[in-house]
């Protein structure tokens, strides 16, 4: 899983690629996310565009991410995930749980 971070205003977006599974690509995610929110930064986009695979363990990190930036007071939201990681998110009932969108702007605008 290779994980980039860019500032944009107050809003850290986490680009990622790769799959989203147990082992390195969960655990980047929750050391990026956990590094973060230490940080004082509670207002993240995962940007899902590049991730092609997820399983139960990457659903469970999305899950516990955003969980620790509400705690914080912010939120996290997802960005343009492929068809197959959103039917996933749909079959799972994530889509209920999650902001997701398919813009970054829209993503942005709406913290």
């Amino acid at each position: 899983m290779k994980v980039k971070i860019r500032e944009i205003g107050n809003v850290r977006v986490v680009d990622l690629e790769g799959e989203l599974k147990l082992g390195a690509g969960d655990t980047a995610l929750r050391e990026t996310v956990r590094g973060l929110v230490s940080q004082g930064h509670s207002r993240i986009v995962l940007n899902l565009r590049g991730v092609k695979w997820i399983d139960s363990s990457g659903v469970g990190e999305l899950v516990a991410c955003r969980k620790r930036t509400v705690e914080r007071g912010g939120d996290t939201k997802l960005l343009m995930p492929s068809e197959g990681v959103y039917n996933l998110l749909v079959l799972v009932r994530l889509h209920e749980y999650f902001n997701i969108f398919h813009e970054e702007p829209l993503a942005l605008l709406s913290f």
